[in-house]
């Protein structure tokens, strides 16, 4: 498959941005998605996090991961042009490290385990899975799982 992960990982995070991407193009593979797809995985810290999940869900906390769903008809003036791809953008996942090491740490499991199932966590909700009701859960921990041991953590 064609996919294009752009990774980000703030310099005093010690995160491999090969594993970010890998864990990324696990869930695409996971669930199908064939053709030329582009996703960018951010690794920031808690201020920023906090920042994000106020402003956009109005929650005033970190949380571990958000997804940001890239659409091109927002209704609102874009300031930038963005220049054609052949690549479909499928957005943004964004994860916190603080979150992400006390979570790691909650659950009693490996850092870079746990950075790639958040990961493959935001991947999902970009496509479209969520959460919400018990089914909806069942259902994408199970792809969770799938994609995990696609890959050797």
């Amino acid at each position: 498959m064609a996919y294009k992960v752009d990774a980000y990982v703030e310099p005093h995070y010690p995160l491999k941005k090969s594993l970010l991407v890998h864990a990324a193009e696990s869930a695409l593979s996971t669930v199908n998605v064939k053709g030329k797809v582009e996703l960018a995985v951010c690794i920031i810290g808690d201020r920023k996090m906090r920042q994000l999940n106020k402003r956009y869900r109005e929650i005033d906390a970190p949380t571990d991961v958000l997804a940001f769903s890239y659409t091109l008809d927002t209704g609102k003036p874009r300031e930038f042009v963005i220049p054609p791809s052949s690549y479909l953008n499928l957005g943004d996942v964004i994860i916190s490290y603080p979150q992400l090491i006390d979570r790691a740490a909650r659950e009693e499991t490996m850092v870079d385990e746990m950075a790639s199932l958040l990961v493959a966590h935001g991947v999902l909700h970009l496509l479209g899975y969520d959460h919400n009701k018990p089914q909806e859960a069942a259902a994408m921990e199970a792809l969770e799982d799938k994609a995990l041991s696609a890959i050797a953590v």
